[in-house]
């Protein structure tokens, strides 16, 4: 939180982020706000400026001054109106500042040549600049440096202005007093605004943030919780169901069968001579050959097939949907293809078989215990005859 309050503190006097980086994100995410305030206030800005023409030319009438006041309305309109459009082009100048400036002082000097031209009218001029000078801060979403450094030079330009047409002293210290109130109102009125919109913006930002680290989290557990739940119900080497987790889905089966009424058969496989493989290939190799067979069962089981690893080079296999008949139809095809299917091992082709334990789940079976018992003593019987072959047995 501490690393948070640094990153996101805000001066007290100019209202920025002290920290350049976080005051740039803060102008960019302001940005398209900025531009639609700017371009309202320089129409508004423009459009004023055109119709105090109407009030020259009531005083003026059609005279050398008037033109020369109407040609600075219009070039300083159009300037104004150029920039706005501009801004659709390059919103960054918005946030910048700089420009916006530069226009506020080239606005000044329209007031200057209006004091000089029209003196018969220069307090109304004066009040009109402190009006100006408000605005400026209120209404034109500037940085408040800019504004404080444009407001500053428009009154001391007045102030040369009066000295110039000597004007009484008094009335220039009562001017000078006069348009700096409304630049302090105006200064601090925009410093609390900017201001709360930082921090605004910095309480939205950082939960914004924490939101994304939780997100994150969460993604991390759930990655984390999968990971968990597949070395939970799974055989680390084979990625086959380890024992808890096809004894789980055999009741599942179980149960799904007594309700349809369905067969269920179970299988136990066992590689042939696999102590062999270690003791002349090493465990890497048998590692291989376990792998290789799980790989065999998977890619030619159905879907709905449950294969798991017993233990040591034995495997289970339950077939839903399968009586016993089609079941030795199914294993007697898988047998095949494993024998058919040697494994690589550096230079050398291990063989492969296997010996098949099948069958049939009967309703005198309390467990899975019961129907391995009587899958295992087939597979035995399988053994003895000379292995890489399926047997049977009835319930």
């Amino acid at each position: 939180m501490d690393r948070a309050e640094d990153r996101f503190r805000i001066s007290s006097f100019w209202g920025e982020f002290r920290n350049q980086a976080e005051e740039a994100a803060f102008r960019e995410y302001m940005q398209s706000d900025m531009v639609r305030h700017m371009r309202v206030a320089l129409t508004v800005w423009g459009s004023l400026l055109l119709l105090f023409g109407l009030v020259d030319y009531q005083g003026l009438g059609l005279s050398s001054v008037f033109m020369t006041l109407m040609g600075a309305r219009i070039a300083l309109s159009l300037a104004i109106f150029i920039y706005g459009y501009v801004l659709l082009r390059k919103p960054k100048l918005a946030t910048s500042g700089g420009v916006t400036m530069a226009l506020q002082l080239v606005g000044f000097l329209f007031f200057y040549l209006l004091y000089f031209l029209r003196p018969e009218i220069a307090t109304f001029t004066v009040f009109v600049l402190g009006l100006l000078f408000i605005s400026m801060f209120v209404f034109v979403p500037n940085r408040l440096y800019f504004s404080a450094i444009a407001a500053v030079l428009g009154l001391a330009g007045l102030m040369v202005c009066m000295i110039v047409m000597e004007r009484p002293g008094n009335v220039i210290f009562g001017a000078f007093v006069l348009l700096t109130l409304p630049i302090l109102v105006g200064f601090f009125a925009t410093q609390r605004l900017q201001i709360a919109q930082r921090q605004q913006y910095a309480m939205y930002t950082h939960a914004n943030e924490v939101n994304q680290e939780l997100q994150a989290e969460i993604e991390r557990r759930k990655v984390l919780e999968k990971e968990l739940n597949r070395q939970a119900t799974t055989d680390p080497l084979t990625g086959l169901f380890n024992r808890r987790q096809y004894e789980m889905l055999f009741d599942r089966e179980r149960e799904r069968s007594k309700r349809n009424g369905s067969h269920l058969s179970l299988c136990v496989a066992d590689i042939d001579f696999f102590k062999r493989v270690n003791d002349e290939h090493g465990h890497d190799a048998g590692d291989q050959v376990l792998k290789h067979v799980a790989d065999q069962f998977s890619h030619a089981l159905r879907q709905s097939d449950i294969i798991g690893r017993f233990g040591g080079e034995e495997f289970i296999l339950l077939l839903p949907d399968t009586g016993l008949e089609d079941a030795e139809v199914v294993i007697n095809r898988l047998r095949q293809r494993l024998e058919a299917a040697p494994v690589s091992v550096g230079d050398d082709q291990i063989g492969v078989t296997a010996t098949f334990g099948l069958t049939e789940v009967c309703t005198s079976d309390n467990s899975i215990e019961d129907v391995i018992r009587r899958a295992d003593k087939a597979l035995y019987e399988g053994k003895a005859g000379g292995r890489n072959c399926v047997v049977p047995v009835p319930c």
